[in-house]
């Protein structure tokens, strides 16, 4: 077991606008779950106090961080509360130095319930249904199910693991990809990440989790989407850059693919000048799927798992991994 650590003092990090709606709710629920630790606020680099000295910074990955962390006499711990910390390696501070943990697991209800939605508004024709509800159009039309169907999983984290689970509850077959795979449970089918091409002609749906890395961008490219069954649909609830967005356009006419619902972008906002706008095979939207009320209090209970590790000598649950990058 490693020495056990102790924390004292933290400094919450957000933007001055969010702070002031969020600052009592997490004073309050930090207060009751660490009441030792003293908390400092700060809206902006220029609010943190020159050379004040913390255990902790619980901050997201603000674009100002560099900056407040610059300001600080130490700390040695910083938690970040985002899921994904890709913005964090461009930014100019000690990454080696420090522990560096994420808010893993707080968008797992909310991303895997985009994920099935968006597989149910394919299947059941949502998008033309609106369009003839707008003209007053009575077209009737068989849909499909998602009884049956194969749907292929890139990433089984958090997120992954939950939209597999929800999907089965839908009777679906599940082909869970991993860098490196788990052991199978039950009938469940998991696969290196190198194999999933092999499997990509089984599959209806591919639903993207994966984190944006060196080894990820542009994964999912013209020849991962020509492997896929005719008529797939993809989900891509990942970060920007691991589906090739230009191969999405390029699949969705030549009839490779059905459809696209699409929550991120290599450029963000999505140009209006994308062929993606004007598509109706394509479900767009501006980077919402990890949206939740709820999102804050799961961030700051994962913060808390982890302090209580740390204390009692335990390695932190919800650790970033420099050499891999997320």
């Amino acid at each position: 077991m490693a020495e056990s650590m102790r924390f004292r003092s933290a400094l919450f990090l957000q933007k001055a606008e969010v702070l002031a709606d969020q600052k009592e709710m997490v004073a309050s629920r930090l207060g009751a779950a660490l009441p030792d630790l003293t908390l400092h606020f700060a809206g902006s680099a220029e609010d943190v106090p020159e050379g004040l000295s913390v255990d902790i910074v619980i901050a997201p990955t603000l674009p100002w961080l560099p900056g407040a962390l610059a300001r600080l006499g130490a700390y040695r711990w910083i938690h970040f509360l985002s899921a994904g910390v890709e913005k964090i390696w461009d930014m100019p501070f000690d990454k080696e130095g420090v522990l560096l943990t994420k808010s893993s697991g707080v968008h797992g209800a909310p991303m895997s319930e985009y994920a099935i939605g968006a597989m149910l508004y394919f299947a059941k024709q949502f998008n033309r249904f609106a369009e003839q509800a707008r003209e007053a159009r009575w077209e009737r039309t068989w849909l499909d199910e998602l009884t049956g169907r194969t749907v292929m999983i890139l990433g089984m984290g958090h997120i992954g693991g939950m939209v597999a689970e929800r999907a089965r509850v839908f009777g679906m077959d599940v082909i869970g990809v991993q860098r490196q795979p788990r052991p199978a449970r039950g009938d469940e089918r998991i696969v290196a990440l190198h194999a999933a091409p092999d499997y990509l002609s089984e599959v209806d749906y591919l639903v993207v989790c994966l984190p944006l890395t060196e080894a990820t961008h542009h994964l999912v490219n013209r020849d991962f989407l020509g492997r896929l069954k005719p008529g797939a649909v993809v989900v891509d609830i990942s970060r920007g850059g691991v589906v090739e967005e230009a191969a999405v356009v390029e699949a969705l006419e030549s009839g490779q693919l059905k459809g696209a619902a699409l929550d991120v972008f290599e450029r963000q906002p999505l140009p209006a000048g994308s062929a993606l706008w004007r598509d109706s095979r394509v479900l767009v939207t501006p980077h919402v799927s990890g949206t939740s009320p709820h999102y804050m209090q799961r961030a700051l209970d994962v913060f808390v798992r982890n302090a209580k590790a740390l204390e009692a000598g335990e390695a932190p649950v919800t650790a970033v991994d420099v050499a891999a990058g997320y």
